[in-house]
């Protein structure tokens, strides 16, 4: 894209361009990454080092793409988050909003794999975790069919079952703030229309991925979650 900083030395501050994919929770802040189509990569992008905070995440407005200043490729964490882990500083810029789907998924189609296997480089466990400083991408992102793509609440806390290609079905946790801010407050009634509008819509679901921190509660795998889902018509 015209206009950006060419890298310099290693220790050198330059621009690239992100379109944001991936926006979830954390406790009290938030998780953004997204594709960078000059490196064909996932940048999970660390504002000095951080996640992001509400006052940061209000001038994305949604999903965008943006121009950031890259200080530092090489984090404070161990893989697999290290492959992605981006540190910039936070003075970004927003150079376009995407309110339809259809174009931002158009825009992310590159960040995909085959299989949900196939985006962690065939390091998933059980269908369900990567081991703790395993050398393998973090972020990652399918196509599906609507009609794989089921949410469903346990425990009071928002699922979704996912039918891949390679028949494999996945249960996750879902982490998207957007997802969450819409259905979480959905009378039963109300989210068992959802489900069944978009299942019937014979729409395609660009269905996000990634792998959630060390779980050192309990074995320090890095547990497998659902990062977004834009339903989009082929």
């Amino acid at each position: 894209m015209s206009g950006f900083k060419g890298r310099g030395s290693s220790d050198d501050p330059y621009q690239i361009n992100v379109i944001t994919s991936d926006i979830t929770y954390m406790k009290d802040t938030f998780c953004v990454a997204g594709w960078c189509p000059s490196t064909s990569q996932m940048k999970r992008l660390m504002i000095n080092g951080h996640h992001w905070s509400n006052k940061d995440l209000k001038k994305i407005g949604k999903y965008a793409s943006l121009n950031v200043n890259v200080l530092s490729k090489e984090g404070g964490r161990n893989y697999p988050h290290k492959t992605e882990d981006t540190i910039i500083g936070d003075d970004f810029t927003v150079t376009r909003h995407y309110d339809d789907p259809s174009i931002l998924v158009k825009d992310l189609r590159r960040a995909t794999s085959k299989t949900v296997m196939d985006a962690f480089d065939g390091k998933l466990k059980q269908k369900s975790y990567v081991p703790f400083k395993t050398k393998c991408p973090s972020l990652g992102g399918v196509i599906l069919p609507a009609q794989n793509v089921e949410f469903f609440k346990k425990d009071g806390k928002l699922r979704v079952n996912l039918l891949d290609h390679d028949s494999s079905e996945y249960d996750l946790r879902v982490t998207c703030k957007y997802l969450r801010d819409v259905l979480d407050p959905m009378s039963s009634k109300d989210f068992d229309s959802f489900n069944e509008e978009m299942q019937d819509s014979g729409k395609k679901a660009h269905v996000r991925v990634g792998l959630a921190k060390p779980y050192v509660y309990k074995d320090s795998n890095c547990y497998l979650m659902c990062n977004g889902v834009f339903f989009y018509n082929d």
